[in-house]
C-alpha cells in the first residue's frame, strides 16, 4: 500500500510534473495513437485501488465492458462515451462522471484531456442497484442550500465499498475525528478547511482534497459550501482499524456526515 501526507492537495500536474506512462496496444484502437501521463497519489494495489491525475491524446477505444469502476473528474478536454445503441453521452471540462465496471460501452475522445480519477478494479458480486446499468453523470448543482447539510449519492458500486455523492453545507466546524474511507474530494463552491492535527489545509472551488481511511482530520465549512465526493472503503483497513479501537477512539466519519 503507498500512503504519503494526511491530507493530500490533488495538483493536476502532479507533485513534481506528470510521469509517461506505458504506451496503450495501439493494434487494440479503433483510432490514435494516444501519449498518456499522470501521478498516482494512492494507491492499495491488493484491493485493485487508485486516486491520481491523468492526461493523454486523442484515441478511440473499441465496444467493450468497461474494466473497472472509475471516477472522474474532467478538468479539460471533450469525450463521447457511445453506448451499444449507438447514442453518446458527451463529456465536457467541469463534468465529474463514474462508469460501472462490465459497463458496454465505447470511449471516443477527439483530443487531448486531463482528468481527476479514482479507480477500483475488483471483484463484481451479484447486486441491484441503478448505478450498474449507466453511466453517471452527477447535477453538481445540486443538493443546495446555504443554512443546511444536504446530500445525494448518485453512484455505487456492486460491493457496496465505491460510492460518488454530492454535498452541501452550511457553516460548520467539526473537531478532530477519524476517516471511515479514503475520500476525494472537489470543491464546486465555497470553502473547506481541513486540519490534520499539524496544519491547516484550505480548499477553495476548484481545488481537490484528498483523506486516507482512519487518518484523523477536522473540517470547517463556509455557508453555501458544495463539494463532490468519491469515497472509497477498504474493509481489510477497516476490519483492522474496529478490531485495534476502544471505547476511548473518536468515531469514525464519513463525509456525508459533515
Amino acid at each position: 500500500m503507498t500512503k504519503t501526507a494526511t491530507i493530500i492537495r490533488f495538483d493536476p500536474q502532479g507533485p513534481d510534473g506528470l510521469e509517461t506512462w506505458e504506451e496503450m496496444n495501439y493494434a487494440s484502437l479503433v483510432s490514435g495513437e494516444p501519449v498518456q501521463r499522470g501521478h498516482i497519489y494512492h494507491e492499495i494495489e491488493a484491493q485493485g485501488y487508485l486516486a491520481g491525475v491523468w492526461d493523454c491524446t486523442a484515441f478511440t477505444d473499441q465496444m467493450m465492458p468497461y474494466p473497472v469502476d472509475e471516477y472522474m473528474l474532467f478538468l479539460k478536454g471533450d469525450l463521447s462515451m457511445v453506448l451499444p445503441d449507438g447514442r453518446e453521452i458527451d463529456i465536457r471540462a467541469g463534468d465529474a462522471f463514474v462508469i460501472p465496471k462490465g459497463f458496454m460501452c465505447q470511449w471516443k475522445q477527439p483530443g487531448p484531456v486531463h482528468k481527476i480519477f479514482m479507480i477500483l478494479d475488483g471483484p463484481v458480486p451479484d447486486a441491484e442497484n441503478a448505478s450498474l446499468r449507466r453511466i453517471t453523470v452527477p447535477d453538481l448543482s445540486a443538493p443546495d442550500g446555504a443554512d443546511v447539510t444536504a446530500s445525494r449519492t448518485d453512484f455505487l458500486n456492486a460491493a457496496g465499498t465505491m460510492r460518488v455523492e454530492v454535498q452541501s453545507f452550511g457553516a460548520t466546524t467539526q473537531p478532530g475525528k477519524k476517516a471511515s474511507e479514503n475520500m476525494l474530494i472537489s470543491v464546486l463552491e465555497g470553502r473547506l478547511s481541513l486540519h490534520d492535527g499539524l496544519e491547516a489545509h484550505e480548499f477553495l472551488p476548484g481545488d481537490t482534497a484528498y483523506i486516507h481511511q482512519n487518518d484523523s482530520v477536522s473540517w470547517e465549512t463556509d455557508a453555501g459550501t458544495r463539494v463532490i465526493t468519491a469515497s472509497y472503503i477498504d474493509m481489510a483497513e477497516a476490519q483492522v482499524s474496529a478490531n485495534s479501537s476502544s471505547t476511548s477512539d473518536m468515531a469514525s466519519v464519513r463525509m456525508s456526515n459533515i
